[in-house]
């Protein structure tokens, strides 16, 4: 029984995230979100009693993946710049996976009190952290004279929204890409290893 129910949660969850990310949670309707997970419209209430509560468990799940790349481990024994380029390649490479997911994040934040508050809650605890964690190791660099000065938020705020512009800003990049004659994924795969440049000069002496 248990299973069951997990199944029809996670078939209504999974039908309210691509609603919810393509039409907001204004635009979306209960209605539509139990015909496309198969259940009735009582079913959902009974599991979820109100679109906030569904919006809500969808949004903060969203939250945690797009933040969790602020922390995402990588190979401690790698030298200070490469631990960057690994990091920075992490955070691409979800946005990859989820390219709707950053305008979808931040549209419900400026639009929605329940976005604001899950950032508060949610992206900046763990964006607080990083920049905690990366201010040891920026500090110990610059003390050795490897790298040029630069606040560890400063860095972190570069990093994320170069990667994250090429996502919200979606449409134009298919274009850009028609235009130079690129498929879509070669186009992406260049834009990382720019942004990573553009960061590791910014550190380089």
């Amino acid at each position: 029984m248990k299973e069951e129910v997990s199944n029809t949660e996670q078939a209504i969850l999974q039908a309210a995230e691509k609603k919810f990310i393509k039409k907001g949670f204004a635009g979306s309707k209960t209605t539509e979100i139990a015909k496309a997970a198969g259940v009735t419209h009582a079913m959902l209430h009974y599991y979820f009693r109100t679109k906030e509560n569904l919006f809500n468990k969808v949004f903060e799940e969203k939250a945690r993946l797009l933040s969790a790349t602020y922390l995402s481990r990588v190979d401690d024994s790698l030298p200070f710049l490469d631990k960057v380029k690994a990091s920075i390649e992490s955070h691409f490479n979800l946005l990859i996976e989820n390219p709707d997911l950053p305008l979808f994040i931040y549209r419900e934040i400026l639009v929605s009190a329940n976005g604001e508050a899950v950032c508060r809650n949610t992206l900046f605890p763990n964006f607080k952290l990083a920049v905690k964690v990366l201010d040891e190791s920026l500090k110990e660099e610059i003390a050795k004279g490897n790298i040029r000065p630069i606040s560890a938020a400063d860095l972190l705020i570069s990093a994320v929204s170069l990667n994250v512009f090429v996502f919200i800003a979606n449409p134009m990049i298919r274009l850009l890409a028609e235009e130079n004659g690129e498929e879509y994924h070669q186009y992406l795969e260049r834009r990382k290893q720019e942004n990573i440049e553009i960061i590791l000069s910014r550190l380089r002496k």
